[in-house]
């Protein structure tokens, strides 16, 4: 077994599945897919066990991972997790490999944008539940970035979060037009 990856390497592109494979050299080697559309993304597992992972990324095939290749790297959204084999977990962000379950010594993430808080902040309302998904969708940013940055919003009290049916909900605290009153 190999030393985790902790970055994503796109590789290439490909037209058929094989292509992709002959093409992965390492743990954290990824490369698109693409007929006519991006279908999927394969990769060498990035933990090392020295399987092929292949991520739908066409929900006209099933279940499907959200792509994103703006910034530094490849987003894939929500997070990978095997449910067999090595049953690693981690999530691709920008680029970075983000393990969610081991070799979590060594994680970094992307640096941080405060800009896109006022953003989302004018997205969320104080009575209509919103998911990261959905927010991201409005404000049009990486669902991870807002992730984040919302947890910041609930950590400084001006926005609140819970959990239900494993989807995590974010709404506005209070009444920003009126020096951000907390309900």
């Amino acid at each position: 077994m190999r030393a985790p990856a902790r970055w994503l390497n796109l590789v290439g592109e490909a037209e058929y599945r094989d292509e992709a494979e002959a093409q992965l050299a390492k743990p954290g080697d990824a490369v698109l897919v693409v007929r006519g559309r991006t279908r999927s993304v394969v990769m060498a597992c990035p933990d090392g066990c020295g399987e092929t992972l292949v991520v739908n990324i066409d929900p006209r095939a099933g279940k499907a991972w959200r792509i994103d290749t703006r910034g530094e790297g490849l987003t894939l959204y929500p997070s990978v997790w095997r449910d067999g084999g090595c049953e690693s977990h981690f999530i691709v962000w920008r680029g970075f490999l983000i393990w969610c379950d081991r070799f979590t010594v060594g994680n970094s993430e992307p640096r941080y944008d405060p800009s896109i808080e006022e953003s989302i902040l004018s997205a969320m309302d104080v009575s209509t539940p919103l998911t990261a998904a959905a927010i991201a969708d409005a404000i049009d940013e990486i669902v991870w970035d807002v992730n984040r940055a919302a947890n910041r919003l609930v950590h400084r009290g001006l926005a609140r979060s819970w959990k239900e049916d494993a989807t995590w909900f974010f709404v506005r605290v209070g009444d920003r037009t009126n020096g951000g009153t907390c309900e």
